[in-house]
C-alpha cells in the first residue's frame, strides 16, 4: 500500500465565524463559546478549544461547524480515528459543503480507508460533474489503491474535457514513473516544459527519469539546459559532477563540483562527506591534488566559521605535506577548541615541520604555562630557539628538565645535539666538545654528530686525528652523502693530505655537491694547495655564482692572481 497523499485543508476562521452566526444567531452563549473556541485554536491553545467544541456539541449535537473544527484539531494532533468520527458527522450534516467533504476525505486518507473515499468521491463526481477536483481526487484514490489504469483513464478524461492541466499532466507522469514507464513519464514532463521553459525543476525531473532508464547522456543534456536558466542549480551541478566522474572525465567533474561547493544550499555535512571520499582515495590525492586543494579552499572560504572544515583542511594539507598551511588551519581550530592537548601537540609538530619557528616558540611558550613540566614541549621549543639563533635561551630552556626524560630516544639525541651546537656557536668550545664526545660515546652510530663535530674540529684545526677517524666512519656508512664526503675531504685538507682531499672532494661533487657553494669553495682551496690555480679559480667563480661569500671568494681569486703574477 502506498503512503496516502493527505490533502491540506485551508484554515476556515472566516468560514467558521459565518457558520456560527448562521446557526447560533438565537443563542448568544453558544455563539460566544464557538467564537472563543476558534480564538483558542488560532492561539494554539488546542486543549481549551477541544473543551469548548465538546461543550457546544453536547448541547447542540447538530452543530456541523463544531464537529468540523473539532475534527480538524484531532487531525492536526494525529488522532485519526477521533478526527474521522467528528468530520464524518460534519459531512453527514452538510454533505454539500465542500470544505467538510475535503476534511472528511483527509481523515479517511490518513486512516487509509480508501474504499470509503471512493464511494464519497464517486457520489461527488455524479452529483457535481462541473467540479473537476472531485475527479482528480478520485484518480488519486485509485492510484493509491493500485488501480492505476482507472486513475489514468480519469486523468485522460479530465484532459479531454478541460484541455491541458499542469496538475493533471504531472500526476500522470508520477503514475507512469511508479509503473517504471520512464519514457512515458518523461513525455508528460516535456509537455509542461514547453509551457514553462524557464522552470528548472521540470528539466531536473526529466533528467532523473532519464537516469532511471539508463540514459545518462540524455540526463546530462537536461542538466546542462538547467544551468542555462539557473547557473547555480545544485541538482544540476552535483549530478553533472557525478556524471563526469562516472565517465572518468575528472577535470569536468571537479569543475562542476567546485561550483556546487560554493552553494550554501548544500548541507555542509554532505560537502564534508563528499570531500573526504576523495581525500581517502590515493588515485585522486596523487593525480588531482590541485583540484582537491581548490575544493578545500572553497570550503574554508564558504564556511569560515565551521570548525570541522578547518580540521578537514588541516588533515588535507598534512597529507600533501604542506605543513605550514596545515598549521594555520589547525591553529584556527584550536582558537575555538582550546584545551585539546593531542591537537595542540599536533600543531607544535606542524609548526616545526613547516619551519614556522616564531610560531613554534610562541605556541610552546603558551603551552608551558599550562604544562610547565612537559619535557617534549621544551624539546620543540628548543628547536625553534635554535633555528632563530637564540642559543643562550635554548640552553636555559633545557636547564629546567632532564634531557633523558624526553619521550623518545630520537628526541633525547637531538636535544643533546642542539645543546652542543648552541655551545659551539657561542664559542664555548670546551663545553660543546665534551657534549659532542659524550654523544659519540653513547651513540657511536650517530653519523650526523660524527660528521658535524669532525667538521668543527677541522675548522679549528683541533684534534684532527680523532676528527679523521670519526669522519671516515661517517662516510664509510654513508658513501653517497655529499656533505659527509666534503667534511672528510676538509679534514684531510687540514691535515695537509691534499691528494687524498682532492679524491674525496671530487666524490662529493659526483654525489650532488657540484651545486653547493661551500663544497665548490673547498674544492678551490684544495686545488690551490695543489697549485692547480686555474682550476681553483674556476671553482671559486662557480661558488660565487651559486651564492657563496663573494667578498671572501674574490679575495681568494686575487690571492691566486698575485701568486701567478710573481
Amino acid at each position: 500500500m502506498k503512503q496516502f497523499e493527505i490533502w491540506i485543508v485551508v484554515g476556515m476562521l472566516v468560514f467558521a465565524g459565518g457558520q456560527i452566526l448562521a446557526q447560533e444567531e438565537n443563542n448568544s452563549d453558544y455563539q460566544y463559546a464557538l467564537i472563543e473556541a476558534v480564538k483558542q485554536k488560532n492561539l494554539g491553545n488546542l486543549p481549551e478549544a477541544v473543551k469548548l467544541y465538546r461543550l457546544v456539541i453536547r448541547e447542540m449535537p447538530e452543530c456541523a461547524v463544531a464537529h468540523y473544527e473539532l475534527g480538524n484539531i484531532y487531525l492536526m494532533t494525529k488522532q485519526v480515528e477521533l478526527a474521522a468520527r467528528s468530520l464524518q458527522k460534519a459531512y453527514a450534516l452538510e454533505p454539500e459543503n465542500k470544505w467538510y467533504t475535503l476534511a472528511y476525505l483527509n481523515a479517511l486518507g490518513a486512516g487509509e480507508k480508501l474504499d470509503s473515499m471512493e464511494l464519497i468521491l464517486k457520489r461527488k463526481v455524479e452529483n457535481d460533474p462541473e467540479e473537476v477536483e472531485w475527479e482528480f481526487q478520485l484518480a488519486t484514490v485509485y492510484f493509491n489503491m493500485d488501480r492505476t489504469g482507472k486513475a489514468l483513464r480519469i486523468l485522460k478524461n479530465i484532459e479531454k474535457e478541460n484541455g491541458f492541466s499542469e496538475k493533471v499532466t504531472l500526476y500522470k507522469a508520477s503514475i507512469y514513473e511508479n509503473q517504471k514507464k520512464y519514457e512515458k513519464a518523461r513525455k508528460e514532463i516535456e509537455k509542461v516544459m514547453v509551457l514553462f521553459p524557464e522552470v528548472a525543476q521540470f528539466r531536473i525531473a526529466a533528467a532523473e527519469l532519464c537516469l532511471k532508464s539508463g540514459m545518462e547522456e540524455e540526463a546530462a543534456r537536461y542538466y546542462h539546459d538547467v544551468l542555462e536558466v539557473d547557473s547555480a542549480n545544485i541538482y544540476a551541478l552535483t549530478n553533472l559532477a557525478d556524471y563526469y566522474k562516472d565517465r572518468k572525465e575528472y577535470k569536468d567533474s571537479f569543475r562542476y563540483l567546485e561550483k556546487a561547493f560554493r552553494s550554501y544550499q548544500i548541507d555542509i555535512r554532505r560537502k564534508i562527506t563528499t570531500l573526504y571520499s576523495y581525500l581517502s582515495e590515493e588515485f585522486f590525492m596523487t593525480n588531482y591534488k590541485d583540484e582537491l586543494e581548490r575544493l578545500v579552499d572553497i570550503m574554508v572560504e564558504t564556511h569560515p566559521g565551521e570548525m570541522d572544515v578547518r580540521l578537514m583542511a588541516s588533515d588535507f594539507y598534512i597529507q600533501v605535506r604542506e605543513y605550514e598551511k596545515a598549521y594555520w588551519q589547525l591553529k584556527y581550530y584550536l582558537g575555538y577548541k582550546s584545551g585539546n592537548y593531542p591537537l595542540q601537540m599536533q600543531a607544535v609538530l606542524l609548526a616545526n615541520a613547516g619551519s614556522l619557528n616564531e610560531e613554534l616558540i610562541s605556541m610552546t611558550g603558551e603551552l608551558l604555562k599550562t604544562y610547565p613540566d612537559s619535557a617534549d614541549i621544551r624539546f620543540f621549543r628548543g628547536i625553534g630557539l635554535y633555528e632563530e639563533g637564540w642559543y643562550r635561551k635554548l640552553i636555559q630552556n633545557f636547564d629546567s628538565i632532564k634531557v633523558d626524560e624526553l619521550s623518545t630516544p630520537e628526541y633525547v639525541s637531538q636535544a643533546r645535539m642542539l645543546i652542543a651546537e648552541s655551545y659551539y656557536r657561542l664559542e664555548e668550545y670546551p663545553v660543546a666538545d665534551s657534549i659532542f664526545e659524550m654523544i659519540i660515546k653513547d651513540e657511536p652510530e650517530n653519523y650526523t654528530v660524527l660528521n658535524n663535530y669532525s667538521y668543527y674540529l677541522a675548522e679549528r684545526g683541533d684534534k684532527l686525528e680523532a676528527a679523521e677517524i670519526w669522519s671516515h666512519k661517517a662516510i664509510m656508512n654513508n658513501p653517497d652523502n655529499a656533505t659527509f664526503l666534503d667534511t672528510y675531504a676538509w679534514v684531510l685538507f687540514k691535515m695537509n693530505r691534499f691528494e687524498q682531499a682532492e679524491e674525496y672532494i671530487l666524490r662529493a661533487m659526483e654525489k650532488g655537491g657540484e651545486n653547493d657553494p661551500e663544497i665548490n669553495e673547498h674544492a678551490g682551496d684544495i686545488q690551490a694547495a695543489l697549485e692547480s690555480f686555474t682550476l681553483a679559480r674556476s671553482y671559486y667563480m662557480k661558488a660565487i655564482i651559486l651564492g657563496g661569500d663573494r667578498d671572501k671568494l674574490e679575495e681568494k681569486i686575487e690571492a691566486i692572481k698575485r701568486i701567478q703574477s710573481d
